[in-house]
């Protein structure tokens, strides 16, 4: 029987659809080694292990002390490198320091991003071990960033400021700036005993040793101008060079000191008349709450009840205040802090009863005062820190950047409610970080085993005993300021780490010293290059 011509159409496609497919098949099995094949390097190589932890060994309580080492050793080099610039602004003008200003702005942002770090683990909220671990490490590497960043414009730094080349001009110029604060040294010790009659320890604590602290700066800055001038004598200009860079910092600080002494006078006092504002508002806010009470009657359950310990407290706050304000020594920004943490409490507990429009004008009649308070205490802090900074750890300074962050905020916020409470936040923060710098300084002792030159005789200090300018002076003055910085890094609250910023975690950097040397001198850059010789 003849085959249907259909039929072998049928067929003849099926056959080739087979073919077809059989085909396509074949050619995807190929490609498909192929790839496996041409991935196989690559995937190797994706699996074998990426360059290993250098903290790997450290336990993270070590890795903690490591970090904070860190915080410590590139705070003061920005504060340093601020200093410098300062000095070199004033000589040569802003455009001539642009670049290190964009340098030194660059590294208090990346500073201040690993304070942040800093503070949120030491919040009231704990991270597991992990997570901790990745947070200390960003510290790290930050404060990696902050050496580099500085570093990269030291060289071109130094060749700008040419010390060696002008350094008699200079030192000529320090002698007068010597004399100047020296001048000064009589009404600080007038403006100091006035203070002391009118205002109590607690609030004084800030600038209570200024006035001794500016001496002894003064005394190093002398010896190292004699120095230097001893040293153009024999003709080493480099070595001239370096004790110049001492004099001149030394007299920064002894400006600051002065200043800030002067700036806190001004600020207590202010502080002496917000007080009498704020507390006659606060009570004010006090009756509110208590007619607020009695109209709620019984009802209102938890609310009622929490306006009602919110009254009570603002009421015995406004109470102790009025005591406190009848002595004849006051704290007065002390009396300022307690008085907004009480206010803040009945404005939160009053939310309920009073429309967005009332809390706001609250907080606008309040910002003022508290924008001031504020400010006064973070510059306090700020100004005791930075001419102690040779002895204050990184809890102090942690706190410090936060309050200056929540102040930026306070006075930047278009909202009077959120401003409000960020100042006062700020202000709360300001007085943890001179708590705490108060109590590494009063831990603190002048390096141990350092011998060298101060006063033109040989100074031997060693063991515990030694406490910053008493123990040595000038040159304890110089360390505790953070103008020399102490090579081993013994004190300080520092955790007993090498910091080298260059080197292998916990390894010695090139630049060690050994013990009894001279303590290593800040200048403009990281860490990494104070080690550096001063050239001629």
């Amino acid at each position: 029987m003849p085959v249907q011509t259909t039929e072998v159409d049928l067929f003849s496609v099926l056959c080739c659809l087979a073919i077809i497919v059989l085909g396509v098949v074949l050619a995807l099995t190929v490609a498909g080694r192929r790839r496996r094949r041409d991935a196989g390097p690559a995937k190797d190589t994706a699996q074998q292990p990426g360059p290993a932890d250098p903290f790997a060994a450290y336990s993270t309580v070590q890795l903690s002390t490591y970090a904070n080492g860190q915080l410590v050793a590139v705070d003061n080099a920005v504060r340093t490198s601020e200093q410098e610039l300062g000095f070199a602004t004033a000589q040569y003008g802003a455009e001539a320091v642009t670049a290190f200003a964009a340098a030194v702005a660059s590294a208090k942002e990346d500073l201040a991003a690993a304070f942040r770090i800093r503070h949120q683990l030491d919040d009231e909220i704990p991270e597991d071990d992990t997570t901790r671990r990745q947070l200390l490490r960003e510290i790290v590497d930050r404060c990696g960033a902050v050496d580099r960043r500085l570093d990269a414009e030291a060289d071109a730094f130094e060749k700008l400021r040419a010390m060696s080349a002008n350094a008699e001009e200079l030192g000529q110029s320090l002698l007068a700036r010597a004399g100047e604060l020296r001048g000064r040294l009589p009404g600080a010790q007038t403006t100091l005993a006035r203070l002391t009659d009118r205002y109590t320890d607690g609030a004084l604590i800030p600038v209570a040793g200024n006035v001794t602290e500016a001496v002894a700066r003064l005394d190093f800055a002398d010896e190292q101008l004699r120095q230097s001038a001893t040293a153009l004598a024999a003709g080493d200009r480099g070595k001239a060079a370096l004790a110049l860079r001492g004099a001149e910092q030394a007299l920064g600080q002894a400006g600051s000191l002065l200043d800030v002494l002067d700036k806190s006078a001004t600020d207590l006092d202010t502080a002496g008349q917000n007080v009498t504002r704020l507390l006659d508002e606060m009570q004010g806010e006090v009756a509110a709450g208590k007619a607020a009470m009695q109209a709620a009657g019984r009802a209102g359950g938890a609310d009622r009840m929490n306006l009602a310990a919110a009254v009570a407290r603002a009421d015995q706050v406004a109470g102790d205040v009025r005591t406190q304000l009848a002595k004849p020594q006051t704290d007065p920004l002390g009396m300022m802090r307690r008085l907004e943490g009480a206010a803040s409490g009945l404005a939160e507990a009053m939310g309920g009863v009073r429309d967005a429009a009332n809390r706001t004008e609250q907080a606008r009649r309040q910002l003022d005062q508290a924008l001031h308070a504020a400010r006064a205490a973070v510059d306090s802090a700020t100004g005791y820190i930075t001419t102690r900074r040779g002895a204050v750890g990184t809890t102090a300074r942690a706190r410090l950047s936060e309050a200056h962050a929540l102040l930026d905020r306070a006075e930047s916020s278009g909202d009077p409610v959120a401003a409000l409470a960020a100042a006062e936040r700020a202000h709360d923060l300001a007085a943890q970080a001179m708590d705490s710098a108060r109590d590494d300084i009063e831990r603190w002792s002048f390096p141990s085993g350092y011998s060298g030159q101060a006063g033109g005789g040989r100074v031997i200090i060693g063991g515990p005993g030694g406490f910053g300018t008493a123990a040595a002076g000038g040159m304890g003055g110089a360390v505790l300021g953070g103008i020399l910085l102490d090579s081993v890094l013994g004190g300080g609250g520092m955790g007993g780490f090498r910091i080298g910023l260059t080197s292998e975690a916990g390894q010695s950097d090139s630049g060690a010293t050994t013990p009894g040397a001279p303590p290593v001198q800040g200048r403009f850059g990281g860490p990494s290059t104070w080690m550096r010789p001063e050239k001629e």
